[in-house]
């Protein structure tokens, strides 16, 4: 996909031209002014429209797309039934298939340090998640998870991070693959909802301590899950087809049974085709209806071709008719 980026968006990640490019390692610089401070400028690069669709391959650039993401609820009925106006939900996202940078999963707390020597290269993962309503607002709030739980408090060590904007992203843990945050559902009445999930998998950069955090080759998959307000208006159907773009968004769902003990999670597995189709609109029909849509514009020779294949081939029918006449030769 082709991103047509703004200047504001450009400078936290590339800088001037002869300059590489940089990622953000830690949940406050998606918060911090693009331009002054070569941050995000508030924006999580999850897909969400609010951000003009722009996921992490801003920065991320040339992914393979192999990896996939996975977005799950302690709820099952949030993915199929819908949302429960104000309730919370304890959401995760999940990284499928990650193959970049494992060999610096070990490296733990340490990677990163660039007067260590030697210099530890880090698996650096991310991911930035937004739901919005069918205007493009923000629908609901966040709250992190500690222990496991929902939770008012700051954690000491976060792993994710709310944006100022109500997003979250995340913050700097080696290896991780999976990330953990509450939901709070809007009000009744917000009607149906997108949860729009992007998710990185870092290669580790170079591995020098000049240049640790490369952007070029790490993967990247983004996706959209459409939620439906429960009892409310619900999702449009989308017949498998894509709204535009260059390829389409098959939503799966799928029921995970956990180890025993724990709570069933739905998980929405959001995965990129390699084509799709689009929906056509009543005021664009008749575009289809031109002469030079159809497969043969001129009726008089359709007919004329079905009349040869009656008297070769004994059969009939599949061309139409060119219209009146005396039925002649």
């Amino acid at each position: 996909m082709q991103l047509k980026l703004a200047l504001a968006v450009m400078l936290p990640c590339f800088g001037i031209a002869s300059a590489p490019a940089y990622a953000f390692e830690t949940g406050g610089q998606f918060d911090q002014d693009a331009v002054m401070n070569d941050g995000g400028g508030g924006i999580a690069f999850d897909g969400a429209p609010r951000f003009t669709g722009h996921t992490c391959e801003v920065c991320h650039t040339d992914a393979p797309h192999l990896i996939g993401v996975r977005l799950e609820a302690d709820a099952p009925e949030l993915f199929t039934t819908g949302y429960t106006p104000a309730h919370q939900y304890h959401l995760r996202v999940v990284l499928e298939n990650e193959h970049a940078g494992l060999q610096y999963a070990a490296n733990g707390a340490d990677c990163g340090q660039i007067d260590a020597t030697p210099f530890k290269p880090c698996d650096d993962n991310g991911f930035g998640l937004d739901l919005d309503d069918s205007s493009g607002a923000v629908a609901g709030t966040f709250a992190p998870v500690i222990s496991n739980a929902c939770s008012t408090a700051v954690p000491d060590d976060p792993i994710v991070h709310i944006l100022k904007n109500n997003a979250v992203v995340h913050e700097q843990h080696n290896g991780r693959t999976s990330w953990d945050v509450c939901w709070t559902a809007p009000a009744a009445g917000t009607g149906p909802v997108t949860a729009y999930v992007a998710v990185v998998d870092g290669n580790g950069g170079t591995g020098s301590a000049a240049f640790p955090n490369d952007t070029i080759n790490d993967d990247v998959a983004a996706g959209a899950v459409p939620i439906a307000e429960a009892g409310g208006m619900a999702m449009p159907n989308a017949g498998g087809c894509s709204v535009g773009g260059d390829a389409s968004l098959l939503v799966a769902a799928l029921i995970l049974l956990l180890a025993r003990g724990r709570k069933r999670l739905v998980a929405i597995l959001a995965i990129a085709a390699t084509t799709g189709c689009v929906h056509v609109r009543p005021r664009q029909r008749e575009t289809l209806a031109h002469r030079n849509m159809t497969f043969g514009p001129d009726p008089a020779e359709d007919e004329l071709d079905l009349h040869m294949q009656e008297s070769r081939e004994g059969s009939s029918g599949g061309y139409g008719s060119s219209g009146g006449g005396c039925g002649c030769n």
